[in-house]
């Protein structure tokens, strides 16, 4: 997750957010496991002539197989499961132009494609033995008024660096190398979502290439079903987002507590932290995180606040208290919006970017295995245990491990179920099974562990939804078109029908013509 680049209260912060990792339990890899050889086995299905072609019709760049160094760096996502996929192709696109004659391209000369942006899909969908078309240069950020322009291939850490320099921000993510179009276009959750919404929520147009290569505008007013389905409609599926447009909240500080507990008081806080989306206002958010990676398992729980300190410091210790436990720890800061999202990154932004796509970057990228899960309702006594002990058998058998629960509601629930194709407004909580792994975990090791996160779907199936969110996207899910769309699947059957009728844009999991 390169947690440990995201807040630095304590030990247990780089748990904030799931973005991917395992450096955290294990030695930093240096130089990255990355596979250098000149020879990559990859036989071009094209000609020279022809990729030249492509070469002089694009203002970005066209990395092949041939350039060695670049492709053995460009090629990479930032899971380690996909190393062993070579792209025919990585098109590192100036501007929508060159997005445009990419998918021409790709169409002409049947090549698979792949759009990417901060290429960390968990079912590594954002690579491809075709043609990656990455957007990762259009990463211009602008404000005017209260509306900030964002590029397509923008990471959050950019996001967050330029946007608070100008005393605003929009909810978004705590994995400072994500990308912002995979982000958005899956909802996009964060530490002030039950204040501001998710990062979808807040959006305002698109600017989008389509399967047939145009470049259109789209808004509440103008191919408006299409901006429907790019709110939790997931990315790859309707054509390669090139600029998105967000209405910006002030930045104002944020305070944040945090609580360590014994595990034996897993069930007691757990049962009343997950009723403090109906007890706290909408400026607090709360995280409940179960792990047992270093060591036995332990609690953390932390709240992040945008009310006045005194007002959320009573509401946290009222909570402390309800539990009936003791916390080996409880710690409380205020900081600047800033500091809190960017963290130990604060004094150098380019370090937070990933180490194989940006120079000066130093995010390692990871092995790992995760699912998720929505619930509705409270999870009653017998749900918790049942989680507990699985929890307790997975760490008996020797698989590290965590839980990352968000507390929801607010803003988010405040929105119509069907204002956007984000289905999950009545969670009140959602959970991401998570397994981080060393860097150099064999896909064997990592499958393993896909395997088990996904089990605790089934342990918790009698009290889950069966939701699961599309940006933490699992391959092993049989009925993803429920667990991530429920009843706007046929809906976005429908928008895709319109504007990818072909399926162009396909992967594993993607959203299928009508």
């Amino acid at each position: 997750m390169d947690r440990r680049q995201f807040l630095s209260f304590s030990a247990a912060s780089i748990f904030l957010t799931a973005c991917g990792g395992g450096e955290s339990s294990a030695p930093e890899v240096t130089p990255p496991l990355i596979d250098n050889r000149p020879d990559t086995g990859v036989v071009s299905k094209l000609t020279n002539e022809q990729w030249q072609t492509l070469k002089d019709n694009v203002l970005g760049r066209v990395i092949l197989p041939t350039d060695e160094q670049p492709y053995s760096l460009a090629r990479l996502s930032f899971s380690t499961r996909f190393d062993h996929i070579y792209p025919q192709a990585v098109v590192k696109c100036a501007n929508a132009q060159d997005v445009q004659t990419a998918i021409r391209f790709a169409k002409e000369h049947e090549l698979h494609i792949a759009p990417r942006s901060g290429s960390h899909s968990y079912g590594g969908y954002s690579t491809t033995e075709g043609m990656i078309i990455d957007v990762a240069d259009l990463n211009d950020i602008s404000l005017q008024g209260d509306i900030a322009t964002i590029g397509s291939g923008a990471r959050l850490t950019d996001v967050y660096d330029q946007l608070t320099q100008q005393g605003v921000s929009i909810p978004a993510g705590s994995c400072l190398s994500v990308g912002i179009a995979g982000l958005t276009m899956g909802g996009g959750f964060g530490v002030v979502d039950r204040a501001h919404g998710l990062t979808c929520d807040t959006l305002q147009a698109v600017e989008i290439v389509t399967a047939d290569a145009e470049i259109i505008s789209c808004d509440a007013n103008n191919h408006s079903e299409l901006f429907w389905a790019l709110r939790g409609g997931g990315g790859g599926n309707f054509g390669i987002v090139t600029q998105f447009k967000f209405k910006a909240h002030e930045a104002n500080g944020i305070t944040v507590f945090e609580a360590n507990f014994s595990f034996d008081d897993f069930e007691d806080v757990f049962a009343v932290w997950q009723t403090l989306a109906e007890q706290w206002p909408n400026e607090m958010w709360a995280q409940c995180l179960p792990t047992w990676v270093f060591g036995g398992p332990r609690v953390n729980v932390r709240a992040f606040c945008l009310n006045p300190a005194a007002e959320a410091e009573t509401l946290w210790q009222n909570f402390i208290a309800q539990t009936g436990a003791t916390p080996s720890s409880n710690t409380q800061s205020t900081s600047s919006y800033r500091s809190v999202m960017l963290g130990t990154c604060e004094s150098n932004v380019a370090s937070c970017h990933l180490s194989t796509q940006f120079e000066g970057g130093t995010m390692q990228r990871s092995a790992f295995g995760a699912s998720s899960d929505f619930f509705n309702s409270l999870i009653p006594p017998a749900g918790v245990r049942a989680l507990k002990a699985e929890i307790e058998q997975q760490n008996s058998d020797g698989h590290n491990g965590m839980i990352i629960m968000n507390l929801l509601g607010g803003k988010i629930d405040e929105i119509g179920e069907g204002e956007t194709a984000y289905p999950h407004r009545k969670a009140i909580v959602s959970a991401e099974y998570y397994l981080p792994l060393h860097p150099s975990a064999s896909n064997a090791q990592i499958d393993t562990a896909q395997a088990k996160q996904n089990g605790f779907r089934q342990v918790m199936a009698p009290w889950s939804t069966g939701g699961a969110y599309v940006n933490y996207i699992d391959p092993l899910i049989t009925d993803w078109q429920q667990a991530y769309y429920g009843e706007h699947y046929q809906k976005l059957q429908a928008v895709k029908n319109q504007y990818d009728p072909t399926n162009v844009f396909n992967h594993g999991q993607s959203i299928l013509p009508a």
